[in-house]
């Protein structure tokens, strides 16, 4: 529930003979969950009215001009509810031999266009009114921080200040040493496949090693044969 009570300056038709004389509209106006009530008093002819609005009446209301209903119900909250109303918006309550009576709300863009009708009773008194508007005058202010708290507030942010800052250099210091690991890494990585690809040609070299040591002394052996006797035959 949000209640509100603002001054409202009501439109009027000024003809020649007429006094420029503004009458006020007084509105207490109450947001419930389905629906908002309303109350005011018409300084034109001091009478009291009430009205009231279901929220499906206000989406209807935005259906038929083709707008969107939050929005809508949003502009219509704001309207009624700014001191002394809200720029580019007029507030009428229809005059007695206008029946039903009603207060009406229009947005004036250019053009007019009626956003709210809201049929009005009348009533004896303004209580209604009255009462809402000591009700948010007895509304305690906010009070303003204590020097305590403020002094605290302001040590826990240094505090914080603080760690955020060893935060980042702790985090800069692991990276660095996160970067030399992986480029210590790397190059153990690099040295391994050096290794892997100067076996193949150690082993080629080995192998012709052995194979030349093998000629050798087979031709070492067949050099230190025994010498076979030659028969020589007489010839007779």
């Amino acid at each position: 529930m949000t209640c509100f009570v603002v001054k409202l300056l009501q439109r009027t038709q000024l003809s020649h003979s007429q006094v420029d004389v503004k009458p006020f509209i007084y509105a207490r106006c109450n947001w419930l969950d389905d629906e908002a009530e309303f109350h005011f008093l018409s300084t034109f002819n001091n009478q009291n009215y009430r009205g009231s609005l279901k929220y499906t009446e206000i989406r209807s209301a935005a259906n038929d001009l083709d707008l969107e209903y939050e929005a809508f119900l949003a502009e219509c909250k704001k309207a009624l509810t700014t001191h002394m109303g809200l720029t580019g918006f007029d507030y009428e309550i229809s005059q007695e031999d206008e029946q039903p009576q009603a207060f009406k709300l229009y947005k004036c863009a250019g053009y007019e266009t009626l956003y709210l009708d809201i049929p009005l009773k009348k009533v004896s008194n303004c209580y209604q009114l009255l009462d809402g508007a000591i009700d948010l005058g007895q509304q305690q202010a906010t009070p303003a921080p204590s020097p305590d708290i403020e002094q605290k507030t302001k040590v826990m942010l240094e505090e914080y200040e603080k760690y955020v800052t060893a935060s980042k250099q702790k985090e800069t210091e692991m990276l660095k040493k996160f970067i030399l690991l992986i480029n210590s890494k790397k190059a153990h990585i690099r040295d391994l496949k050096r290794q892997l690809e100067e076996r193949p040609e150690r082993h080629s070299k080995q192998r012709k090693i052995i194979s030349d040591s093998e000629d050798t002394d087979k031709d070492e052996e067949e050099f230190g044969a025994a010498t076979q006797a030659m028969n020589i035959e007489n010839d007779s």
